[in-house]
C-alpha cells in the first residue's frame, strides 16, 4: 500500500507538461467472436469499444486523426498475422514527432493477448515480442499501448522473466523513447465490463479521460500522470460498486516522462 500511495503522489506531483506530439498513427483491435473453441466464451463489448476508441480518435477531442491513419480491425479481420502486418505497415509511416497507438480489447492471459485466431497455444497469440518487433517499426517518439483483457498486466512480468538480472530490457529496446503500456488489470485480475456503460469499464474510463475528464489542471493537455491517476481511481470505484466483479487495478509501466502529453485538446 505505501509503494501504491507515493506512486500516486507522484502522479498527482510533477508539473509542467514535455512536448506535444504531431500526427497520430493508430492500430485497434477489438475481438468479439474467436475462431477456436478454446476462447468459446466470446466477448460482448470488444467490438463496440474498438470501435469507440476509432470513433474519439476521428474525433475533434481525439485529434480530429484522419481515417487513413488509423486501422480498425475486428473478429475475422484480427489474426495476428494481420495485426502484425498492418501495425509495421502503418507505423512505418510515423515520423520522430508524430505518436503511435495500439489498442487492444479481447481476452487475455500472462504474457499474451488472444487474437480472432488464438487457438490457446502461447505462439498463436499476440506477446510482448510481437508487440516489441511492431512498435521498432515506428521512429516516433511517443509509443502508446493500451489494453484491456484479463491478466493484462501480465505481460509485464513476462518481459520480466526473460531477463536473468531482473532488469526489463525489453522496454528498452523498443527505442529510446516515451513507451507507455497502460493495462486494464493486474496479471492476477479479471478486466470487467458493465450492463450500464455497455462495455468494459476500462475502455471507458479510457476515453472518457482521454477527452477531457482526465484534465486537472485544465490546460488543454492530459499528461500520463493525469491520465493514468484518472483510470485508476474511476476504474477502482467502478468495479468495487459491482457486486459480481472482484478487485481491478489498471498498471502502468514503460519507459517515460511523466510530463509525457497522451492528449491534446487545444
Amino acid at each position: 500500500m505505501k509503494k501504491l500511495t507515493l506512486l500516486l503522489l507522484l502522479l498527482i506531483g510533477v508539473g509542467g507538461v514535455a512536448s506535444a506530439y504531431n500526427n497520430t498513427y493508430a492500430v485497434i483491435v477489438g475481438v468479439n467472436d474467436y475462431m477456436y473453441e478454446e476462447f468459446a466464451n466470446d466477448l460482448p463489448y470488444s467490438k463496440k469499444e474498438a470501435r469507440a476508441f476509432y470513433d474519439f480518435l476521428v474525433s475533434r477531442k481525439g485529434g480530429s486523426v484522419p481515417a487513413s491513419n488509423i486501422c480498425l480491425l475486428t473478429d475475422s479481420e484480427a489474426t495476428k498475422a494481420n495485426i502484425i502486418y498492418q501495425a509495421k505497415r502503418l507505423f512505418s509511416k510515423a515520423k520522430k514527432n508524430d505518436r503511435v497507438i495500439f489498442f487492444f480489447t479481447g481476452h487475455g492471459g500472462e504474457g499474451c493477448y488472444a487474437v480472432h485466431d488464438s487457438n490457446g497455444f502461447f505462439e498463436t497469440c499476440l506477446t510482448y515480442d510481437d508487440m516489441k518487433s511492431i512498435f521498432k517499426y515506428a521512429k516516433s517518439n511517443t509509443k502508446l499501448m493500451f489494453v484491456n483483457a484479463c491478466h493484462s498486466g501480465g505481460i509485464k512480468g513476462d518481459a520480466r522473466k526473460k531477463d536473468p538480472k531482473g532488469k526489463n530490457t525489453n522496454l528498452n529496446s523498443m527505442g529510446n523513447t516515451n513507451i507507455v503500456v497502460m493495462t486494464a488489470s493486474k496479471s492476477d485480475e479479471y478486466s470487467w465490463y458493465s450492463s450500464d456503460i455497455e462495455m468494459g469499464v476500462f475502455p471507458y474510463y479510457l476515453i472518457k479521460g482521454l477527452g477531457g475528464e482526465a484534465n486537472r489542471d485544465g490546460n488543454g493537455y492530459i499528461t500520463i500522470q493525469e491520465l493514468y491517476y484518472y483510470v485508476y481511481h474511476n476504474v477502482i470505484d467502478k468495479t468495487n460498486s459491482l457486486s459480481f466483479a472482484t478487485q481491478q487495478t489498471p498498471q502502468l509501466f514503460g519507459k517515460f516522462d511523466l510530463r509525457l502529453i497522451v492528449s491534446n485538446l487545444n
